[in-house]
């Protein structure tokens, strides 16, 4: 069976990483066996195999082994989590390129961090852009920045997580929910997502709805836990389970995300009304968050301290772009099986 080793930032207990790999594995694994390779020794204890049992079904190696890429079932190799890039797995990267694997860029974004630095480095990340054979990126102005800056062809289609299908809890939700992530950033300005909490609270109890609080790592779970929320049983390694958690998603009346990417493309990509809303204070403009909501025309939705007294309102656009972005992202997977089944070895 052919083999294909994917580079992320993988088996940390990171929801929206644990959802790349998922939707990785649903859409290959029936053709392909997957290798993920990680920054990580995690692999090496239990716990994690026994709280995520897609890590029996996957071999995990770490990011700097170049060896295996001797091996004649390895065809490609793909970097494909998040923003990743800049020696995330360069190492990889030289060795798949020297034995002449399949070279793939898919679901980064491709910012400021690839555009500053003398000029050696800047032509570094040209040849670096131009050895793939295939760069998916997901937000548009990723692909501005490699096309305009780079002169190098890519494309633009959702983030990765767009496909992964959603499945039932094994527990009972409540009837009406809205769902609230809050992350931990180690510098959170908490003044201020204490004020949006009570107003995401009122408008719970207003339209008689509950408030779930959903981590979305466990950072996320200790923080909220600091503040005085508490997190119920259900959800204590929830984030350990991405498919369960677009489920879960996909049943709210409205998503909430204080500083968080991937609760807005679960909400996204099922059609749920979301509001993100950066505690912050940095450059919206570069925010993945923020220019995934501009590339749908929905930035509305992206809220910053100032927007404290808005009005929460469900947007029946949220349902448009859920059928909008399905169809892209499976276009996007059967273009990349194409180019994939055109490996001979």
């Amino acid at each position: 069976m052919k083999t294909i080793i994917i580079n992320g930032f993988f088996a940390k207990g990171n929801c929206g990483d644990e959802s790349i790999l998922h939707t990785w594995y649903e859409k290959l694994s029936n053709k392909y066996r997957i290798i993920a390779s990680i920054d990580s020794d995690i692999f090496m204890k239990p716990e994690t195999f026994n709280k995520n049992k897609i890590y029996n079904s996957i071999e995990l190696i770490q990011n700097r082994r170049v060896d295996i890429f001797c091996r004649d079932d390895i065809i490609a190799y793909i970097i494909g989590g998040g923003g990743l890039g800049l020696g995330f797995g360069i190492e990889q990267w030289i060795h798949a390129a020297v034995r002449n694997k399949k070279l793939f860029y898919l679901g980064v974004t491709v910012h400021d961090e690839f555009l500053i630095g003398r000029d050696c480095i800047k032509q570094t990340n040209k040849n670096f852009f131009k050895s793939f054979d295939y760069i998916m990126v997901r937000d548009n102005i990723s692909k501005k920045n490699i096309e305009e800056k780079f002169g190098v062809p890519a494309n633009f289609y959702p983030d990765i997580s767009f496909a992964l299908s959603p499945e039932k809890v094994l527990f009972d939700l409540p009837k009406k929910f809205v769902t609230l992530t809050i992350r931990d950033n180690s510098n959170n300005d908490i003044q201020s997502i204490e004020k949006w909490i009570i107003k995401i609270q009122k408008f719970a109890k207003d339209n008689d709805v509950e408030v779930i609080y959903l981590p979305f790592d466990k950072s996320d779970k200790l923080f909220m836990e600091s503040i005085g929320i508490k997190i119920t049983e259900d959800y204590q390694e929830i984030y350990w389970c991405p498919k369960e958690v677009k489920y879960i998603i996909s049943k709210a009346e409205m998503v909430f995300s204080m500083d968080r990417f991937h609760p807005i493309v679960f909400s996204l990509s099922t059609g749920v009304t979301c509001y993100y809303i950066q505690t912050q204070g940095c450059d919206y403009i570069q925010d993945k968050s923020f220019n995934l909501l501009n590339d749908w025309m929905l930035k509305e939705h992206y809220l910053l301290n100032k927007d404290l007294n808005c009005q929460f309102i469900k947007n029946k656009k949220f349902s448009t772009v859920s059928v909008e972005t399905t169809k892209q992202i499976n276009k996007f997977f059967d273009i990349l099986n194409k180019k994939i089944e055109s490996v001979s070895i």
